[in-house]
């Protein structure tokens, strides 16, 4: 999914900067061309191969296979980042890039995840991560891309969205030990 979104962020960046300049052009690309694309793609990676396995299982799987997606996304961006821009590109990526990627991925793997159990707000859901993620990602382009004083708020940005995801995390542990137990339960009846 890198190489299709690489070559979509730089056709509309192209186009974008033929239009407007400036902060407005940071604006945009930030919210709505740089992380739509990624977060987009990220998710349709994992709603084509993941969501219908059977191995997706509970809640907390939205989180561990999204969150896993978006690393390896992150993993071949620093990649292409780092080839033409050199290492010092790839140890800021390291710090900054790869755990943005990873909070995106887990903000909207959780609601991926309480989508997959939750057929009558499925769409819902994962509109609301999919939101979500994007409005993050936006964010923390937006902030680095000023390169202004404003661009050290990112490390807040990521702290705040880590304390978020840790709340989501237990949310999903209790979801699944719930539904374990409710499992447990309807096949112990079935035997009885």
């Amino acid at each position: 999914m890198v190489i299709p979104a690489a070559l979509a962020e730089l056709l509309l960046m192209n186009i974008v900067g033929r239009i407007t300049g400036g902060l407005v052009y940071i604006l945009i690309i930030s919210f709505l061309v740089i992380a739509p694309i990624e977060e987009i793609l990220k998710f349709l990676a994992v709603r084509k191969w993941i969501y219908r396995s059977l191995e997706f299982n509970e809640i907390m799987d939205g989180i561990v296979y999204t969150v896993s997606a978006s690393l390896g996304f992150a993993a071949l961006e620093n990649i292409l980042f780092v080839l033409p821009l050199g290492i010092s590109t790839g140890v800021a990526r390291a710090f900054l890039a790869v755990p943005g990627h990873a909070c995106f991925g887990a903000l909207m793997g959780y609601y991926i995840g309480r989508a997959k159990f939750n057929p009558a707000k499925e769409s819902r859901l994962m509109a609301k991560g999919i939101i979500y993620a994007i409005l993050s990602h936006g964010l923390y382009d937006f902030l680095l891309l000023t390169r202004s004083s404003f661009s050290s708020f990112v490390i807040l940005l990521l702290v705040a969205l880590l304390l978020w995801i840790r709340i989501q995390l237990r949310k999903a542990e209790i979801d699944s030990r719930i539904r374990t137990a409710q499992t447990e339960g309807i096949e112990e009846g079935k035997q009885e």
